[in-house]
This record gives C-alpha cells, structure tokens and sequence, in this order.
C-alpha cells in the first residue's frame, strides 16, 4: 500500500512512473489484485522463508540484486529516467548501483534499518556486512524518507548521515478509499453493532502488537459502558490466546473476531468502530493502520512511542496513553465513551489531518521536493515528466 500510494501520487504530479519489483507483486492496484496475489505461490514462498535458516534467508537477499539490476536495465531499455525512488531493504544494493550508473538522483525510503529489532532474527554472521552495506546505501543516497523521527536519529548517529539530507515523513492514508462516508457493516458473527460504543483494532494477532494489554483495558472498559464491544480484525498465532483471555475475563460474547479481511473490505469494518486503537507498537516504525483509522474519521489512542507523537496530538486527532500501562490505556478509552461531543469533534480532525497532510499525494509532493532541494546533479530540471 505504501509503494502504491506513492506511485500514484507521482502519477497525480504528471510523472511517468515504471515500478521494478519481485514478480508477484502488485503495485498497481494493490485492492483489485488482492485475491491475485494470494495464488498459489504466495504460501509455498511464507513456507519456505519460514522454514529455511536465516543465513540461507539472508544470502536469497543479496542475490536478488541480480534479479533487481536486470529489471531495471530492462525496464530504462527504451526510456529515459529521471530519478529513482525505492524503497529500503536489506542488502538491497541493485538501485544505488543503477542510480549511480545512470548519473540520477536517488531517493531512498527508509522505515527500518539492519538494526532494528525486526520481527526476523538476523544471524549474526552476517549483520556486519549488513551494516556496512547501509551505511554505503545511506552515502550513496541523494536524499532520505524516513517514517519517523526515531529513525532519522538514528541514521544521524549511528551512520553519521547528515541531518539535512533526512525528511522525516510519517506514513498515510488514501482520503478516496478511507473516508467518513463509507457504509459500515452491521453485524459481526450474529451480533449486531448498532448503538455500540466500538473499541477497534486492525492488526496481526502476534506478541508486538499487544492485544493481552488490550484485554486487559477492555475488560475495565466494559465494566463501566455496558453497551461497548470490542472489535478486533485480524488473525495470527496469538488468536487462540487471545479467545481464551477475553472468555476468562467474561467477555467472550463482547469481544469480537472477525477473522482475516481483505484489504478492499477493511475500511467496512474501520468504519463501523467508534474510535481505532493501537495497544502497542515499537520505537521506529509509523503504522499504516494509525492514518486508516482517521482517515475515517476515527479518533485513534495510541501509546507514547516517538512515531506516533510524531504524528497525533494529545486531544486532538485522539488521545496518547502510557505505553504498556492498561489502565492508562482504559482510561483514554473510558474517557471518549463518556464524552460523545469529544469524540466526534477528534474524529473531525482525525479527518481533517488526513486531508491536509498524511495522504499519499501530499507524502509523494514533499518526498520529491525534498529530494530537488538536495540534487547537486547539474540537471537538475530533468524532473519532468
């Protein structure tokens, strides 16, 4: 979603835009080609990545830069290119080495390094040339997107990448596709949602997305609103876990699961909640779900992690929590369920931030004016279309 987001803003800018990718990805229409890309080798591809030691993982990387040099030497076989955005990877070398061969500018977009603490674990033979080879990428780069101010510090202090060479720019949303108008669904598992207080999250059921804290707020929440459900969209290894959690609580029959949904059917789902939550998340990274949600029109409560500061204020776009505190958590939610005037009102202007700034033509717009204000190339005006 992120790279279609920024494809098409490009496109929305009057550009000519050709996206290199791993064959079996789609970029284009990433809604419409959802079902495409759940074929059959998308799970013998999980399997494998899963199933195989992460050395063996780590050298599929590194040789895929041969796969990514021969797609873009035949993608620029019959065009001019102007300049290249792309997306971080680890190892991913092919398009500063192309960038430098073709003389254009690179712009690179960065939402994790080699070290971070990733869902992965890394092996350690190889994390040295992992980090060295970032810290040649980070050089060669002509201009740097990252999704939060955690990771600019870090490029800064540990790569020693100057500070103005980096544009810190949260994730977004598609204002068309998420907005308030959007028919909700109605009911989820027999239980029907009308005159619900609706707390949602959308997410994977897995350890860093803190879904026991959760249930831990929910269950003090539902205490004091009778009338409040907990609507969680997902699936993963957690989910067992977390359908006994809430049975034990007492809230078996006011916490609902939806199971996995589409993304083309996701915003139903978002629309029917009374505000979005994020029980946790990391230090680095700017989740996409975050901006879906107000881009609803619905108010968010998150925990105090930089990159969500970076992107919500306190009682306005939402609330901000404690991280890891379920009663800190519980009590911004009690809060909004007690207030009606002041949940609609941030939901307004959950709304309203999405319009004017975490959208994906604003975030294509400033990464490519970013990246002209930092072009020494002498051609400078061949950004064009």
């Amino acid at each position: 979603m992120h790279i279609w987001g920024i494809a098409t803003g490009l496109k929305n800018l009057g550009h000519d835009v050709t996206v290199v990718s791993p064959a079996g990805a789609h970029t284009a229409q990433p809604l419409r080609a959802e079902s495409q890309a759940a074929g059959s080798r998308r799970p013998l591809f999980a399997f494998i990545s899963q199933h195989i030691p992460e050395i063996a993982f780590e050298l599929a990387e590194i040789a895929y830069n041969f796969f990514a040099w021969r797609g873009l030497k035949k993608s620029a076989a019959d065009q001019p290119v102007d300049f290249l955005y792309e997306r971080y990877a680890i190892f991913a070398v092919a398009g500063a080495l192309f960038a430098r061969r073709r003389r254009i500018p690179l712009l690179l977009e960065v939402n994790y390094t080699s070290m971070s603490p990733l869902v992965r674990k890394r092996s350690r033979l190889l994390l040295p040339l992992a980090r060295r080879v970032d810290a040649w990428l980070f050089r060669r780069a002509s201009a740097i997107v990252v999704v939060s101010s955690r990771l600019r510090d870090q490029l800064v202090t540990d790569y020693g990448v100057p500070q103005d060479k980096i544009l810190v720019m949260p994730n977004a949303a598609d204002p068309q596709t998420f907005h308030p108008a959007i028919t909700p669904v109605t009911s989820i598992g027999g239980v029907a949602l009308a005159q619900k207080k609706i707390v949602g999250f959308v997410g994977s059921f897995t350890p860093w997305h803190g879904l026991p804290l959760f249930l831990e707020a929910f269950k003090i929440v539902a205490n004091n609103h009778p009338d409040a459900l907990a609507v969680l969209v997902g699936d993963g290894p957690q989910r067992s876990e977390i359908e006994r959690k809430a049975a034990d609580y007492g809230l078996a029959k006011r916490v609902l699961f939806t199971g996995a949904i589409g993304h083309a059917q996701l915003m139903h789902y978002v629309a029917a909640f009374s505000l979005g939550v994020m029980p946790d998340s990391n230090d680095y990274g700017s989740p996409m779900k975050i901006f879906e949600y107000m881009a609803l029109g619905k108010p968010v409560v998150v925990p105090d992690y930089g990159p969500l500061l970076d992107a919500v204020t306190e009682g306005k776009e939402g609330k901000i929590f404690r991280r890891k505190d379920a009663h800190a958590l519980a009590k911004c939610i009690d809060e909004y369920f007690a207030d009606p005037a002041a949940l609609a009102l941030a939901g307004r202007n959950a709304r309203t931030s999405v319009e004017t700034r975490y959208n994906w033509q604003a975030n294509a717009e400033r990464s490519l004016t970013f990246a002209l204000s930092k072009d020494s190339a002498p051609n400078r005006n061949s950004f064009g279309k």
